[in-house]
C-alpha cells in the first residue's frame, strides 16, 4: 500500500514507532519502515543488541544515529533476539536505503497472542501514518515551497 511516496507491503505488521515486522510462527524479522527511514534522514550509526538478550516492552533494544540525533529502537512487547543484522555495521545506510529488504535491523522470537494487540495490519498503519506524516508536512510548510 501506498501513502503519498512511502510504501507500506501488505503482509507485514507495524508498530506505531515506525517498525515493521516479517512475523512467522513466534518470530519476526524487523526493520523501519520507509516513512520512518525518511523522517530519520541519513542513517550514520547503529549499535545493535546481542543474540539471545532478552528486552522487556518499551525497553530501549537498539539505537541509530543521524547527523542531528539518537533514536532509540523499542518494541511494545518483550521481545528475545535471535540475529542482528550485523551489515549494518558497515552500512547502516542500508536502512534508508533497503529498508524492506537488506535493510532489516533484528530478527527476534517473541509471544505472538502479546504482540498482537500491539501491532497494526497495513491498512491502520497506513491511516496512523498519514497523520504524522500530515503533521510533518505541516510542521514544515512553506521551507520546502
Amino acid at each position: 500500500m501506498k501513502l503519498s511516496d512511502f510504501d507500506f507491503p501488505d503482509d507485514l505488521k507495524y508498530t506505531r514507532g515506525h517498525l515493521w515486522l516479517r512475523a512467522k510462527a513466534g518470530s519476526a524479522t524487523v526493520g523501519l519502515t520507509s516513512l520512518g527511514a525518511s523522517l530519520a534522514k541519513e542513517i550514520v550509526h547503529i549499535d545493535l543488541p546481542d543474540d539471545g538478550a532478552e528486552y522487556k516492552a518499551g525497553t530501549p533494544i537498539a539505537t541509530y544515529e543521524t547527523i542531528k540525533s539518537v533514536t532509540e529502537i523499542t518494541l511494545p512487547f518483550d521481545c528475545k533476539i535471535k540475529k542482528a543484522n550485523e551489515k549494518l555495521l558497515d552500512m547502516p545506510s542500508l536502512i534508508n536505503t533497503e529498508c524492506y529488504g537488506d535493510g532489516w535491523i533484528i530478527e527476534i522470537g517473541f509471544e505472538a497472542k502479546a504482540a498482537e494487540k500491539e501491532l497494526m495490519d497495513v491498512k491502520e498503519a497506513v491511516r496512523h501514518y498519514k497523520k504524522i506524516l500530515e503533521k510533518e508536512k505541516e510542521r514544515y510548510a512553506g521551507i520546502y515551497d
